[in-house]
């Protein structure tokens, strides 16, 4: 079934049959996502491996990925600094529990995997994180939102939301995140 939600398409699948054949035999035609406001900001014009259009450049980019990236030796390279920084949260959880503590694990993990994404990606440990989880956490929540210009593209300009304003502030503090990082 074929809905229309505001300008954008939408297919319903609603057998196993039929999803057999979108998911393996025509996978490659409903494999682009419908551009959204927000990825144009946070991924520099829709260009992240995420949101952009399935095509040449998502496939070599998908390549580099799995190739180099995320290849299992380069998975495994890392696998001490992952056992070690967890190993340190396991303390930390301990020593707040002996001195019973009230602990906010969505904290906790999110600064694990910031300190693992900084190591990762800097080969260093940033003191500051450079502020990661707190963008990351803003990225999802932007990205997650309901914006209604997705849905309806003619009333983008009139930024009935304050989208615009969100997403460009928030872009912004990307940028100089990433620059204060690699800098």
């Amino acid at each position: 079934m074929c809905l229309r939600i505001g300008q954008v398409p939408a297919v319903v699948v609603s057998s196993p049959e039929v999803a057999e054949l979108f998911l393996k035999t025509y996978d490659t035609v409903f494999a682009s996502r419908p551009t959204i406001q927000a990825s144009e900001y946070m991924s520099y014009g829709s260009r992240g491996m995420a949101v952009s259009e399935y095509g040449p450049r998502w496939l070599n980019v998908r390549k580099l990925c799995t190739m180099q990236l995320l290849s299992a030796s380069k998975v495994d390279s890392f696998a001490a600094m992952r056992q070690s920084e967890v190993r340190e949260l396991v303390k930390s959880l301990r020593r707040s529990a002996a001195a019973r503590e009230v602990v906010d694990v969505s904290q906790k993990v999110g600064e694990l995997v910031a300190d693992m994404a900084c190591m990762i990606i800097f080969g260093v440990d940033l003191e500051d994180k450079c502020h990661l989880q707190e963008l990351i956490h803003e990225v999802l929540c932007l990205i997650g939102k309901f914006n209604l210009a997705d849905y309806v593209p003619f009333l983008a300009p009139l930024d009935l939301q304050v989208s615009f304003h969100h997403l460009s502030t928030v872009a912004e503090l990307r940028s100089a995140v990433q620059f204060q990082c690699l800098n």
